[in-house]
């Protein structure tokens, strides 16, 4: 699995692709008791939803203090569905939406929570000095307004992709009673990130930094949201082998990051069920498209054609014979049905097509050394990979191998991971090994426009920019689809980088639990619904 995907921040909003679930059998009627023991790799810092530093830490948020809808995968690949909204009204400009929220929502103090709240949570987003995860889509909202203590109106600058306009809304909210007083500079160290007043189903209890974390029922949460279990209980364990040893044991009853190695003990244990995360993390090489070598297209085509993608596949993410890769034209997943570009074929692997494209750009052995050269320079670039993650190496041993049958040179620069954040971002590297978690943007334009802050690559395509442009502008969800789908056609045919593969992940889970409810947004999806029988309560 893709372990920067659970600790990696994530923008707003997200498409992500299915998870498939071997459900437990689920028995005639819920009942209440039990813990639900999770090992994570690492303190998730804080759960305040406008600064929660990892994907881990919004898990937890999202059961402490959730926004006022909730992501759910459809057959349009993402919509919404209520939480602390009861409901919601788009206006027909598609320039306002209107939350009506719920009438039973209280914080865990008995007060209500209210538009102000909402109102507030959103100034914090806006305000630079809290330097909000989110603090970008402050661009796109024009207003909030508050008409009465149950109604928030969201008004946007320009009509926009209902879905992306939507996500600037959900983060979750925050007391503005508990956080009005509070220095807004140091957020992430108030005390609230640890142990907020709450409004969803479950409140912390207790929490020890780096050992524990203990959440409880919330006594004032709605009745549809009361949890059935009495306890969970959320231990750091930051090696991996532990927490295998740990859930194997039946210390740990949900482990979210497992090595497919893991998987067939997984698999031949009874106790387990296994949740597949299809297409959960895709990995590319990039190309610093400043340098004057990779601005050769026929270049970096060649070097895609060189690649055995699907020996890389059954090689590093076979598990039984049953490869769990597969390969990838662009960064949206292939489980998004009519956003993803599914008559894009991946290009071949064909080393002989790609030597004669070498041959015709100029690149041949001249000097009979096994590296080609073109005008007296050796085609010979370094591959930055980060360290931490054995997958990434193995893939960049296994690419030099290839690149160098058909006389590319390269050479493997393992850079640690803050060493690595800081050269991929000012593109003080030549080409570049790495991942995109699973979470493939309704706006893409972070990645791929000419000036989109995380376009590493120096990618500039005009074409490419008005088709972004026309995919987050359109108010109708079948525009944006086809934009988004031509886009990935466009951006596949420059090759600014090579598109490897996307990859499953793997979470084990305790079969007693019942109501088990997963999504690539979080393992924890409606946790307060899941129970165990009596017959099978542990505590």
């Amino acid at each position: 699995m893709i372990v920067s995907a659970l600790l990696a921040c994530t923008g707003a909003p997200e498409v992500v692709p299915a998870v498939v679930v071997t459900p437990p059998v689920v028995a005639e009627t819920p009942v209440d008791g039990d813990v639900l023991v999770i090992a994570l790799p690492m303190d998730p810092g804080n759960i305040n939803p406008l600064v929660a530093p990892y994907a881990l830490s919004g898990m937890i948020s999202d059961l402490v203090q959730p926004g006022l809808v909730r992501r759910k995968v459809d057959d349009t690949g993402l919509s919404y569905e209520p939480n602390l909204a009861a409901s919601w009204t788009w206006s027909d400009d598609k320039l306002a939406l209107t939350y009506t929220l719920r009438d039973d929502a209280k914080w865990s103090d008995g007060t209500p929570v209210t538009s102000a709240d909402a109102a507030f949570s959103w100034e914090l987003i806006a305000d630079p000095i809290v330097a909000s995860n989110w603090a970008g889509t402050a661009k796109h909202i024009a207003s909030i307004e508050t008409p009465d203590a149950r109604t928030i109106v969201y008004r946007f600058t320009a009509p926009k992709n209902p879905v992306l306009q939507q996500g600037y809304t959900m983060r979750g909210l925050v007391s503005k009673a508990e956080l009005a007083s509070a220095d807004r500079g140091t957020l992430r160290g108030h005390p609230s990130g640890r142990e907020p007043v709450a409004s969803g189903p479950f409140m912390v209890s207790a929490w020890a930094p780096d050992e524990k974390i203990v959440l409880v029922p919330n006594p004032n949460a709605p009745a549809d949201w009361k949890p059935h279990l009495s306890r969970v209980l959320v231990r750091i364990i930051p090696e991996p082998a532990t927490r295998m040893l740990e859930l194997h044991s039946g210390a740990v009853d949900l482990v979210m990051d497992i090595d497919p190695s893991e998987v067939p003990a997984v698999s031949a244990d009874p106790r387990l069920s296994l949740v597949v995360q299809k297409a959960a993390g895709m990995r590319y090489i990039g190309y610093n498209l400043t340098r004057p070598m990779f601005q050769d297209k026929a270049l970096r085509t060649a070097l895609t054609e060189s690649v055995n993608r699907d020996a890389l596949m059954k090689e590093l993410f076979s598990v039984d014979g049953v490869v769990h890769a597969q390969s990838c034209i662009g960064t949206i997943a292939p489980t998004l049905g009519p956003w993803y570009a599914s008559d894009v074929a991946p290009l071949p692997f064909d080393p002989v097509a790609a030597g004669k494209m070498l041959d015709d750009a100029g690149w041949k052995d001249s000097d009979g050394d096994g590296v080609r050269d073109q005008n007296g320079t050796p085609l010979r670039f370094q591959l930055m990979v980060q360290t931490g993650e054995a997958s990434l190496q193995q893939i960049a041993v296994r690419v030099q191998a290839g690149w160098k049958d058909v006389g590319v040179a390269l050479d493997i620069d393992m850079v640690e991971p803050t060493r690595f954040s800081d050269r991929a971002h000012s593109r003080d590297y030549e080409a570049i090994l790495w991942s995109f978690g699973a979470n493939p943007k309704v706006d893409p334009s972070q990645e791929w426009r000419s000036d989109g802050p995380y376009n590493w690559f120096g990618y500039a395509n005009s074409d490419v920019d008005a088709k972004i442009d026309t995919l987050v502008a359109s108010t109708d969800l079948a525009a944006s689809q086809a934009a988004a789908r031509e886009m990935q056609a466009m951006i596949h045919a420059d090759q600014p980088v090579t598109f490897l593969l996307w990859e499953d992940s793997f979470i084990a889970v305790d079969k007693r639990f019942h109501d088990v409810d997963m999504d690539t947004f979080t393992a924890l999806r409606h946790l307060e619904r899941w129970w165990v029988p009596k017959a099978e309560q542990k505590f």
